[in-house]
């Protein structure tokens, strides 16, 4: 986990400022040799709570403070030299030490096929069992049958380009939206994890990988590259 050109990427908001003193403490416990550089994405830079973390800030314009126009806005604002990126929310807090094998795997098909556009590093909501494995690999692609859910694109490893292609047609899809009816829908649904999203993203070309769940027990999602705890943070 030694990489330059990956970007460990939060966005993140006042609100939820609270939270990332947490998580990069977590972090560092669980990944001490990840090298990773860490972006933190906001609208507020210049937040004491900000300025005390050791890490890269990504000043937002206030008019890119939405869901979706903040990732996209950060993803535009990384460094050239960034190739890969590993966005992740402030309540996704690592609690055991991520599979470094396994992501140095990730990374390398990453390098080594162009048709591979995401690995995902949790095994929820999916791979199923019936989707295929990848080039006889424990990786299973990812099949959008729109009766299932599969996919969602935190704590995936991303090609810059693909995730900021995805990140621009889901803010297309709402563009004739008013300010009120963009906030009211990125709060009651993200619509890149819904059918809508997932037809979004299979009409794009290439191949997204998933690390598969070894069995039913919830704490399964440990058994992971990226084991997080799997239920979300509450003040």
């Amino acid at each position: 986990m030694n990489r330059s050109d990956c970007a460990y990427l939060i966005n993140t908001t006042p609100k939820y400022f609270y939270l990332l003193n947490l998580h990069l403490t977590l972090l560092h416990r669980y990944a001490p040799a990840m090298s990773w550089p860490i972006y933190l994405a906001t609208e507020e830079p210049e937040n004491p709570e900000i300025l005390k973390l050791n890490v890269n800030i990504i000043p937002l314009p206030k008019a890119k403070a939405g869901f979706f126009e903040s990732r996209e806005a950060a993803l535009a604002l990384l460094p050239d030299s960034i190739r890969y990126v590993f966005p992740i929310q402030e309540d996704f807090l690592l609690e055991g030490r991520p599979m470094e094998t396994e992501i140095a795997d990730a990374l390398r098909i990453l390098d080594d096929d162009s048709q591979v556009r995401s690995i995902r590093l949790m095994p929820c909501p999916g791979p199923r069992e019936l989707d295929l494995p990848y080039k006889g690999t424990h990786w299973k692609i990812l099949d959008f049958d729109l009766d299932r859910l599969v996919f969602t694109y935190q704590a995936t490893l991303w090609k810059r380009t693909p995730y900021q292609d995805f990140m621009k047609s889901l803010l297309h899809k709402t563009q004739h939206l008013n300010e009120r009816q963009k906030i009211s829908v990125a709060i009651s649904v993200n619509i890149a994890e819904i059918p809508e999203g997932q037809i979004i993203l299979r009409g794009h070309q290439g191949i997204h990988l998933a690390y598969p769940r070894s069995h039913p027990h919830p704490n399964a999602v440990y058994l992971c590259p990226w084991p997080y705890r799997p239920t979300a943070v509450v003040r």
